[in-house]
């Protein structure tokens, strides 16, 4: 059976694809940082479906955290044919107000930790003739004021994820981007937020998405060995990621007045 280890697998879409590649019998290597979610999915996926788990805690935003991640898969002498970067979290708010640590972790979550996953697996990806499933954002492709250090990180990942599928193709590695809009998950609540952008900070408005519609569209996209490119799911947020990149200066426009008439009383009450 092939090998898929999940990042950010205790909850959202990692909870949700892990439970969609159960059902099409991959074994699943399941990481994130709450060690107990982790172990009663890998049980609950186990006694399912007949596959094997290995539950590994591990915190991505840690230096180091994908070095020690992939010497844990070492020493359980597995092979990983299928990686899925799915860990992520945000910050918001003005830069002046964010801790430099939180800023670093962040970026180390969000773009150097699946580099450097993909880099330690790589061997056993190339092996297999596997597959690398980055989940990027439909934000890399919008400026968004207060949330600029995430939607770099996005922008980063995404461009790297295209680079990537060209440097792999000839090795018969297939590399998977994943654009989602709004999903629902705990992403908005656990996103670090300063005091200035507490006092701002509200639900999205907009659609959202059920994870488990979301994993459904990765799954199927791992399974088929014709695919290699990239996937938004949703007709709406596949449209407008469509979009995005050919209207970029409007978008940018937009995004500057918008925050002048939203954020502006904020800004100068500080």
């Amino acid at each position: 059976m092939v090998v898929a280890l999940i990042t950010g697998a205790s909850s959202g879409i990692g909870r949700e694809l892990a439970r969609e590649l159960a059902t099409r019998s991959y074994d699943l290597v399941l990481v994130a940082r709450r060690g107990d979610a982790l172990k009663a999915l890998a049980g609950d996926l186990a006694g399912k479906y007949g596959v094997r788990t290995w539950p590994i805690e591990q915190d991505l935003s840690e230096p180091g955290g994908a070095a020690a991640l992939a010497e844990k898969v070492r020493g359980l002498g597995l092979e990983i044919g299928v990686l899925v970067n799915n860990a992520g979290a945000g910050i918001y708010g003005p830069l002046n107000e964010l801790e430099d640590g939180d800023i670093a972790r962040i970026i180390t979550l969000n773009y150097i930790t699946p580099i450097l996953l993909t880099k330690r697996l790589l061997p056993d990806l190339i092996k297999a003739r596997g597959c690398v499933v980055n989940v990027v954002s439909l934000a890399a492709h919008i400026p968004i004021p207060w949330f600029g250090i995430y939607t770099s990180t996005k922008a980063a990942l995404a461009n790297f994820t295209d680079a990537l599928r060209i440097e792999l193709r000839p090795l018969g590695v297939r590399v998977i981007g994943v654009y989602p809009g709004y999903v629902r998950t705990s992403f908005h609540e656990n996103t670090i937020a300063s005091p200035t952008a507490s006092r701002a900070r509200g639900s999205p408005s907009t659609m959202v998405l059920d994870p488990a519609f979301v994993a459904r569209a990765i799954a199927e996209k791992i399974a088929d060995q014709r695919f290699n490119g990239d996937i938004t799911p949703g007709l709406a947020y596949s449209i407008a990621g469509a979009l995005a990149r050919p209207l970029y200066p409007l978008v940018r426009r937009y995004l500057d007045g918008w925050f002048k008439r939203t954020r502006g009383s904020l800004i100068s009450r500080r």
